[in-house]
């Protein structure tokens, strides 16, 4: 069953153009957004204006700050619109409500959170134990559906590295 069969009446549409954010770092916004169509980057920003990018997140795949959703703490990091998107929107107090309500909303939710603890599993591993160039590889060969769409500064900022050490590597290896 679907995002949207499990949620249906709860969620509302939202259209975010290219450049608009769904929620900034430090700032409160408890809804889950389930991406219909489009891209989204979901990042880290340090005090002097670093960028971290934490994620992208593509049609069908869900993004929402845990922290603001369960704990009502402000996002740990932002979410931009890298193209004009159609979002399913859900707010905290609603997606709550519902787990406590019906049994089909935990069950879903036992299955994102497993699938999240999963991918942030995958993502420390590539970080810590292969090297850029084979991250970059990787990234290629899973996300080959983003290449095209990405500009090279975001794929350096998500694997790590500088544009300068991306180019090299996609010089390297004939890209």
């Amino acid at each position: 069953m679907s995002f949207v069969d499990y949620f249906s009446g709860l969620v509302s549409s939202v259209e975010i153009s290219k450049g608009k954010y769904l929620f900034r770092q430090h700032q409160g916004s408890a809804s889950l957004f389930f991406v219909e169509q489009g891209l989204v980057k979901a990042f880290y920003e340090t005090q002097d204006g670093k960028e971290f990018i934490k994620s992208f997140i593509k049609e069908g795949q869900f993004i929402g700050s845990l922290q603001a959703l369960v704990a009502h703490q402000p996002n740990s990091f932002s979410v931009i619109a890298l193209e004009n998107c159609i979002v399913k929107e859900i707010s905290s107090s609603q997606l709550m409500e519902s787990f406590g309500s019906a049994a089909h909303a935990s069950v879903w939710l036992n299955e994102f959170l497993l699938s999240l603890a999963m991918k942030k599993e995958q993502r420390e591993y590539e970080f810590l134990c292969l090297s850029a160039e084979e991250r970059y590889l990787l990234f290629c060969q899973r996300d080959a559906d983003l290449v095209p769409r990405l500009s090279q500064l975001d794929i350096a900022r998500y694997l790590g590295i500088t544009p300068v050490a991306l180019s090299r590597i996609r010089r390297r290896l004939s890209f």
